[in-house]
């Protein structure tokens, strides 16, 4: 045996009966485990007290005899000769059946550990070979280990031994895969190669001297050139541990969706980190598994979908920190009950519950103690698993206060720049639009602190940012709009929920929660009085319009008006009280202007100058010459001409969005074309996700963009020319009949 340290075979059998015995205590709970639930469903549905009574004693006996089985079992592992290790497996097991099912079981075992079995089976040959006398042969092997079990159980009532003997195979062989790969890492690293021979050829004397070169077979476990080894990966994750403690986080292996996390892709990315120029598959074995099961210990937690997402970037964190510990303790890998295990599944648990998760702040003061402590002192690791385990119960923690370290201030001033910048885009989009007070509310609580988060965690080009955004637009144009409905507040309230509540996004906080729902009910009060308004204008409106277009009918009461009412003077309702003493009504003389008449000069009534412009209505002068032809006022005629439908379909396709003048004293409503109606002679305006939001008569909306009341938002060179070209078109004479 070539042996790189100084170590002797008997030493290399304790290190193998430490690492092996942890593995096979952990599947010794399992099983015995399993045998109690079987029990106790028995004791449960049987209905002879006698049988009820002895499955009870079967269950006391498995857990009093647990701990003394399993030291038993230990030390009959390493006897150098026991009959039972020549015994046929139906001797041992009492019953030719479940010998073969056993055997079967075994075998299936073996094909799951593969090729490390195989390896390790030969490795402990050859110390076996090298010092028979404290290495036992076939030591720790599925054969050697599976004999040593059943030889055990012969002390043990059938009703145990029996189903010790079904669920051995499943709780215990089929689990020891990954140990095996450690034990052979460790082999390797003490010198103990494979036990691969070549034998001499006879011939080769007599053979030329020159002949052809033959490529002999790789090694798989035997690297080209040195990789790290387990002690050499924890020192190269050291200073990227402290880095990560310092708020760098380029040795993080990121994710941002759910079933994102694949132990494949994260041992390649730690792999280029350390190692960008080495192969992996010249990496020895034992760092590829460390690695490879880290990433699958933490894929089960980060790839649960009822975990809160702050929750889930927490645990991510400490992936480094996991890493290194499982480098330097092999213990974290074999024992499910090791602090670390229990720091994961706690902050897990705190995650995942709804009460807990919105308490962030509790577990994110607890990563930096955590990572502190896999490097400098692993022993602190099970008080601060004492200290999740309060938090998952709901017990007040008094964190200590956490030292300010340069990573805190270099923290502080990007969330300032950040601010700054979020500060800069909101005001970009607010522009000069008026807003209300949720809304400002809205802006400065729940917005500004979303989007700051979102860009230092996130960044923005992430889907968070662009929802945000979107959701951002909606709600300057909800909170001023005139027509409001039911159904835009919930579609609103849904896309804020979908935004702020997403997985991928860093949720609210509770006042900005409270925020978020102040404005909700807001716009939902909006919404009920455009409702009201809306039937009482339409109760209130006339019902018969005039016979003649253009002209209004004066009613009855406006016939009846005394000339006094022409000159200014109204007289009071039966509804109005003016007290004489408190006005000061001036006369009809003090209201005239100076040089308005001349002295003689007499007034025509009212009556008089509607009759002379009637006339002057009816009997044009004869040589006034024809007004220019003015653009169709006619909705169904401009929706029919095919200048007006190419370029209503010019703008629904260019996607540009228009500053939309909706009426005097209404703000103005940011919107896209959608489509122009021919049949209704309307167009149809719509906002970012294609919903029609507004309806408008095509000839209101060409005479609002030919004043500019209706405009781009962003100016447009080739909107100017198109607008400048429909209008030309529009104004030249047309035979419209």
């Amino acid at each position: 045996m070539m042996n790189r340290f100084q170590t002797s075979p008997a030493q290399v059998r304790d290190e193998l009966a430490r690492l092996m015995g942890a593995a096979l205590h952990e599947g010794m709970k399992r099983l015995f485990a399993q045998a109690e639930r079987q029990l106790f469903d028995l004791a449960s549905s049987e209905t002879d007290s006698d049988r009820r009574a002895e499955a009870f004693e079967a269950i006391a006996l498995c857990r009093s005899e647990q701990d003394g089985f399993f030291r038993a079992f230990a030390g009959e592992l390493q006897r150098p000769t026991a009959p039972w290790q020549t015994a046929e497996w139906h001797e041992l097991i009492g019953d030719r059946i479940r010998a073969l099912r056993f055997e079967d079981e075994l075998a299936e075992a073996g094909q799951r550990c593969g090729i490390e079995h195989t390896q390790f089976e030969a490795r402990v040959g050859q110390l076996h070979e090298d010092d028979p006398d404290h290495v036992p042969a076939g030591l720790f092997t599925l054969e050697s280990i599976s004999r040593a079990f059943l030889a055990q159980t012969r002390d043990l009532p059938e009703t145990v031994r029996r189903r010790l003997i079904a669920h051995w195979g499943e709780q215990v062989l089929f689990r020891l895969t990954p140990i095996y790969s450690v034990l052979n890492d460790y082999l390797i690293q003490v010198g103990v190669l494979p036990g691969i021979k070549r034998l001499r050829d006879p011939l080769a004397d007599a053979a030329p001297a020159i002949t052809p070169a033959t490529a002999q077979p790789a090694i798989p476990d035997v690297p080209q050139h040195a990789g790290p080894s387990p002690d050499g990966l924890a020192e190269r994750l050291v200073p990227l541990v402290r880095a990560t403690i310092g708020g760098d986080d380029q040795y993080l292996f990121r994710f941002e969706r759910d079933q994102d996390w694949r132990t494949e892709d994260f041992a390649g990315f730690i792999m280029d980190r350390l190692e960008p120029t080495l192969p992996i598959a010249n990496w020895p074995t034992r760092s590829r598994e460390i690695i490879r099961l880290v990433g699958m210990t933490l894929s089960d937690v980060l790839n649960d979908g009822l975990i809160d997402p702050r929750h889930r970037r927490q645990i991510a964190t400490l992936q480094l920190a996991v890493l290194l510990l499982a480098a330097r303790d092999r213990h974290f890998l074999s024992d499910a009950d090791h602090p670390m295990r229990r720091i994961l599944n706690l902050l897990a648990l705190i995650g995942s519950d709804p009460d807990l998760k919105p308490d962030i702040e509790s577990t994110a003061a607890m990563l930096v103690p955590i990572q502190q402590a896999v490097l400098d002192n692993p022993a602190e690791l099970d008080p601060l698993s004492e200290r999740l385990r309060d938090i998952s119960r709901g017990k007040p923690v008094e964190a200590p206060e956490p030292a300010v370290t340069p990573a805190h201030e270099r923290l502080a001033q990007i969330e300032e720049r950040c601010r700054i910048r979020v500060g800069k885009i909101l005001a970009g989009h607010v522009n000069d639009m008026p807003l209300r007070e949720p809304t400002r509310a809205l802006l400065d609580d729940v917005f500004q602190p979303f989007m700051v988060r979102t860009m230092i965690n996130q960044g923005r080009q992430s889907a968070p940012w662009a929802g945000i955004i979107g959701l951002l637009q909606d709600a300057l144009t909800l909170q001023i709009d005139p027509t409001l409905g039911p159904d835009e507040v919930k579609a609103f309230g849904r896309n804020a929920s979908q935004v702020f509540n997403d997985k991928t996004s860093d949720g609210l906080l509770a006042d900005e929660q409270q925020a978020l729902d102040a404005f909700l009910a807001y716009l939902d009060s909006q919404s009920r009085e455009g409702l009201q308004f809306a039937e009482s204008t339409a109760t209130s409106r006339p019902d018969s319009a005039s016979d003649a277009p253009g002209v209004a009918t004066p009613s009855a009461a406006e016939e009846k008006a005394p000339a006094a009412d022409v000159a200014g003077e109204t007289a009071p309702t039966e509804t109005e009280t003016v007290a004489s003493d408190s006005l000061t009504i001036p006369s009809p003389v003090e209201l005239a202007p100076n040089d308005s008449d001349s002295p003689g000069q007499k007034t025509p009534s009212s009556r008089d100058a509607s009759d002379e412009s009637e006339s002057a209505i009816d009997e044009p002068e004869a040589d006034q010459p024809p007004s220019e032809p003015a653009i169709p006022t006619d909705g169904l005629l401009l929706a029919s001409l095919p200048t007006v439908k190419d370029f209503f379909d010019q703008q629904s396709r260019s996607e540009e969005w228009f500053e939309v003048y909706t009426g005097p004293g209404r703000a103005l409503r940011r919107l896209k074309i959608r489509d122009l109606d021919p049949d209704n002679g309307v167009v149809n305006f719509a906002n970012r996700t294609g919903q029609a939001k507004l309806s408008l008569p095509v000839a209101q909306v060409l005479d609002d963009l030919f004043a500019e009341r209706t405009r781009l938002v962003f100016g447009n060179p080739r909107f100017a020319r198109s607008l400048a070209t429909l209008r030309a078109q529009l104004e030249e004479p047309r035979d419209e009949h």
